[in-house]
């Protein structure tokens, strides 16, 4: 499955043309290096926007906010229960410190205020929550990771985010399975930019691109015919296909229209450079 951009590539073929014919460069290879040039700046077009460090840790900043509000590990809930404006009361686990101290009896084997039996039972830490019913803790499940089931079911709309008032789903006992799962995630970053750079990969190499983006395989197609002679019914070209299945969530077809006239741009100026040097070679 791939996503459809309808743009307008006509400016970027009279440019192109208008280019090749003036440079006197060999058509099919300029061609090539300008389509080369567009994958790896719809590469940087494409969310997270840019193709630096920066971009990548704010991918992976995203998807560990969305997955921390749907899980969290027992530790981090014993933490941020006993930080709840809880009303104070006489009975436990009533008021916030009291409910964490619970929680970490139950949830984490530790002894319960000054009982010496550590309380383990899974029921009664899920007893706990439900009495607690206090945001973000409400309808919480305790219990073995689901290994992503309910942060798939979160994601909502056309970019597949969790929504800021989520409550949290499910509180995770072991800290590893959870870990792992954020870290599969956030390895994640850069597939949408990676149909790009498979484009660009073929068309001359992914220079310009990072690792953390081409590391990723599959995702793009390249129809080249630039070598095509030009006819009344056929004309060279190159068609680049990013077929990640979300592409149309991370860059819109105006992006991708604005980053063609980009392209038309840099090969005007490039025309101009090349036009100065034969000048003065010429002796003008």
């Amino acid at each position: 499955m791939s996503a459809s951009l309808t743009v307008n590539p006509i400016k970027l073929q009279k440019a192109l043309q208008a280019f090749v014919g003036k440079t006197k460069l060999e058509a099919a290879k300029e061609m090539r290096v300008q389509a080369r040039s567009l994958c790896v700046s719809l590469a940087n077009s494409t969310q997270p926007f840019g193709l630096n460090a920066k971009a990548k840790a704010t991918g992976e900043k995203a998807v560990t906010r969305d997955i921390d509000l749907v899980y969290k590990s027992g530790p981090t809930a014993v933490r941020e229960i006993s930080a709840l404006p809880l009303p104070r009361g006489k009975i436990k686990t009533q008021n916030a410190k009291q409910a964490a101290a619970a929680l970490a009896a139950l949830v984490l084997g530790k002894s319960f205020g000054k009982s010496k039996k550590g309380v383990k039972a899974q029921s009664d830490a899920q007893a706990l929550i439900n009495r607690l019913n206090y945001k973000p803790y409400i309808y919480t499940r305790i219990g073995e990771f689901d290994k992503g089931r309910e942060h798939e079911n979160a994601r909502f709309g056309k970019k597949g985010r969790v929504p800021k008032n989520q409550f949290v789903r499910q509180i995770v006992p072991k800290e590893t399975e959870l870990a792992r799962y954020f870290k599969e995630k956030r390895g994640n970053v850069g597939i949408a930019k990676s149909g790009w750079a498979v484009c660009a990969g073929i068309l001359g190499g992914f220079r310009g691109i990072p690792k953390w983006v081409y590391r990723h395989t599959g995702g793009g197609r390249v129809v080249d015919k630039s070598q095509l002679k030009a006819g009344v019914f056929s004309k060279p070209y190159i068609s680049m296909t990013n077929t990640i299945p979300w592409i149309t969530s991370v860059i819109s077809a105006a992006t991708v229209q604005k980053s063609i006239d980009i392209q038309v741009v840099k090969m005007i100026k490039r025309l101009s450079i090349i036009a100065n040097y034969e000048r003065k070679k010429a002796g003008l």
